[in-house]
């Protein structure tokens, strides 16, 4: 059994796997629920704890909490362990979440790709028809952009993140929804067909993280859903090594 922990800015995610499938997925909030989570586990049945991680804060207190049972089964994600081709000015620059994605979208699809994240920011990446990560860009996530509009919006209450029946709101409610919603739909879409234009080139797109699957079904572009990307990628880039 593997263990795979993707320390994200907002959430922790967990994954289990048996034969490299993904058996359990789980999202923690705090140090505390994930410890109350792993001591639910016979820990001579896990082999390997693979972390991924852009919080090094973070990174630490769980390498505390697992180093009494895991010590020498912990293995930390960077970019030359990744074992990828990285076509860019600054590799030790990408975050370890993006280098999850690109593996595993390497292993698992036809490239050339974009994958698209839906995190704290949506992440575009873009591998090229050789398998070389060549680039992307990163724009404010789907909650980050709501939560900032309503902080600074004295007349604006938080409300559910879902896409509304029609564009035109009939109340603020609706109107926030749509404006985050169709506005975040119609990012990703220009995005990918400016991506498009500027490299000339028909790529195959991958879509992962929290919003993909909010997403998906409005998206009028052919894609693949992988919710579970960057776990798998953890688990290819340990397997490489």
């Amino acid at each position: 059994m593997k263990i795979a922990i993707d320390i994200g800015n907002t959430f922790v995610t967990c994954g289990v796997f048996e034969k490299n499938k993904i058996v359990i997925k789980n999202d923690f909030d705090s140090v505390k629920s994930f410890q109350l989570y792993i001591n639910n586990f016979d820990h001579t049945t896990i082999n390997k704890i693979i972390i991924s991680s852009v919080v090094p804060k973070v990174t630490e207190k769980y390498i505390n909490l697992l180093s009494s049972n895991y010590i020498d089964r912990i293995k930390i994600i960077d970019n030359k362990n990744s074992q990828l081709s990285l076509k860019i000015k600054e590799p030790e620059s990408v975050g370890t979440d993006r280098l999850c994605n690109i593996k595993a979208a390497i292993k698992l699809y036809k490239y050339p790709i974009i994958i698209v994240d839906f995190g704290t920011a949506t992440t575009y990446d873009v591998i090229n028809d050789n398998g070389e990560f060549i680039g992307g860009a990163i724009a404010s996530g789907i909650e980050t952009s709501a939560t900032y509009l309503i902080k600074k919006a004295a007349l604006l209450s938080k409300t559910d993140l879902k896409f509304p029946k029609n564009v035109i709101g009939i109340d603020t409610k609706e109107n926030i929804q749509s404006g985050i919603m169709y506005g975040a739909l119609d990012q990703v879409e220009g995005m990918i067909k400016r991506i498009s234009n500027e490299s000339n080139e028909k790529y195959n797109i991958i879509l992962t993280g929290g919003f993909s699957t909010v997403l998906s079904p409005y998206l009028s572009l052919e894609h693949t859903l992988d919710s579970n990307l960057t776990l798998k990628g953890m688990i290819y880039i340990d397997e490489d090594n």
